[in-house]
């Protein structure tokens, strides 16, 4: 099975309330140039998760358009969720729901990237990377990176 997890694009300084930050234009096209360049692989995607932040909203809505998949709201995707709450959830989905994309926040792009592949901190998470890891069990340890793709 794959899973594809996006980290939003860049988004605006925070000025008090951090769920309400939309993202910035050169965001927007990171998001956009992102999907094009992986295109192929992202036609694959079942279903697309995203946090219920303005700025992961809009990120999957991008996705969404180049996709046409609608966007399912997902409240452990926001950044400070405990990875094994997401975990637990992705071990309850059918395997014909994947390859399903996770639109989030750090640190919880990092943080479940690395730990299902056990990889420390050695894969990067910025605004807009995209990342595309291969398992049968979702659990810590047990993914294999295919790739990760930073914005330009």
């Amino acid at each position: 099975m794959q899973l594809f997890i996006l980290r939003h694009g860049k988004a605006e300084p925070m000025y008090g309330n951090d769920a309400g930050r939309a993202l910035t234009e050169r965001g927007r096209k990171q998001v956009a140039q992102v999907c094009k360049e992986r295109a192929g692989e992202l036609s694959s995607v079942r279903a697309i998760w995203a946090s219920p932040f303005v700025r992961t909203q809009q990120t999957a809505d991008i996705v969404s358009a180049h996709l046409g998949l609608p966007v399912v709201t997902e409240s452990l995707l926001i950044g400070d969720t405990d990875p094994q709450q997401l975990l637990d959830k992705l071990q309850e989905q059918q395997a014909d729901h994947f390859p399903l994309l996770l639109v989030s926040h750090q640190p919880l792009v990092g943080s479940l990237l690395n730990g299902l592949c056990g990889s420390g901190n050695q894969h990067p998470m910025g605004t807009s990377s995209l990342a595309c890891v291969s398992s049968e069990v979702w659990a810590n340890g047990c993914a294999e990176l295919q790739w990760l793709q930073h914005a330009g």
